[in-house]
């Protein structure tokens, strides 16, 4: 994404450990890697490359079931990113690729201008090395593939110029998506993480801070960003400011962040929830009972809340809870980290 609010100001700093012993974060750490983020990226490359296949297929032949093939390809993409987008930190972070996966939210339709001015440009110019890695984040992932596939203003089954950038864009979004996934298969979290003072620090731990600091932002950003923005909660509603509208995933997308989150809680021998159990159980449950509360009250929403049937007083009420349930959800991971011997610093918004 292109960036999310800064609701939050977190700031997490080695505090005394919790067990003497080296290596104590190790189960949480390798089990995140192993089987949320690498799992994550084989599966989003996968689907990547489905897409790219049936993107080359609608251009060869381009038929409303070509057409209707790459939509469907492009919407388990767009899930398969939502498992690991929480998380900006690693090899993601090289060439912008985090940015370009989905530039969103694009509030002034920068996509869409640039979109049309590589269609009329010279197809010749995509064909130079690395012109992919230096172009713009706007036009070189999901939310560029979404506007060709689903926008009424672009229209690849009729158009050569415009299914000849769709196919550019996606062979380069696979590119991307399968140079991620290698360079986490063949290195570890600590390898992005550095002691700049050369005084010595606990590698392990000073990543697997990393990614609590980036759980706790991205919870923030599905509240704030995904779900109170765009019906109005707190301001003027504009549906258009939801995530993946055009392709009808705001709310599956939702659901399926919230769903990972468990993931991550629960990786690892010993995970998250085995550590934070031995030291305070009561929290430990809470958050895991409120993590399970998230998605029970996301997947009872309705199937077309994002749609513009229901009126900004429905919708809202309808949020309510989730929108509550996400927020407790916030406090009690700044609490539980705390306990495991980390300090955050946590502000979120008054009014939830």
């Amino acid at each position: 994404m292109k960036h999310f609010p800064k609701f939050i100001v977190l700031a997490i700093t080695a505090a005394t450990p919790l067990l003497a012993s080296a290596g104590q974060w190790s189960g949480p750490l390798n089990g995140i890697v192993d089987n949320v983020i690498t799992q994550g990226y084989e599966s989003y490359t996968d689907s990547s490359k489905t897409l790219q296949q049936r993107s080359n297929a609608l251009c060869s032949t381009p038929t409303k079931d070509a057409l209707k093939k790459a939509q469907n390809a492009f919407q388990n993409n767009a899930l398969d990113w939502q498992q690991i987008q929480w998380l900006n930190f690693g090899p993601v972070t090289y060439f912008m690729r985090y940015y370009a996966f989905e530039y969103w939210p694009d509030k002034k339709g920068v996509t869409q201008r640039q979109l049309r001015s590589l269609i009329k440009s010279d197809p010749a110019i995509m064909e130079k090395p690395k012109f992919w890695t230096s172009a713009s984040i706007a036009v070189r992932g999901l939310t560029a593939i979404e506007s060709l596939l689903y926008h009424p203003d672009f229209k690849p089954m009729t158009s050569n110029e415009q299914c000849h950038l769709l196919e550019k864009i996606t062979s380069h979004h696979l590119e991307s998506a399968t140079a991620v996934t290698k360079q986490w298969l063949d290195g570890k979290a600590q390898d992005w993480v550095y002691d700049e003072e050369g005084a010595g620090f606990d590698s392990e731990k000073v990543a697997l801070e990393q990614f609590l600091q980036q759980w706790i932002e991205h919870m923030s950003a599905v509240k704030d960003a995904k779900l109170e923005t765009p019906i109005g909660y707190n301001s003027r509603e504009n549906l258009k400011l939801a995530e993946f509208y055009r392709s009808d995933l705001s709310l599956r997308a939702i659901q399926k962040n919230l769903q990972s989150y468990r993931e991550i809680y629960h990786a690892g021998s010993p995970s998250l929830y085995d550590i934070a159990k031995q030291k305070d159980p009561a929290l430990a449950d809470q958050f895991e009972q409120q993590l399970t509360q998230n998605i029970k009250l996301a997947l009872q929403l309705p199937s077309d809340f994002f749609h513009k049937n229901h009126t900004k007083n429905d919708r809202i009420a309808l949020a309510k809870p989730l929108v509550k349930s996400i927020s407790n959800s916030q406090t009690q991971l700044s609490n539980l980290v705390t306990q495991l011997g980390f300090q955050i610093g946590f502000n979120s918004r008054d009014g939830d």
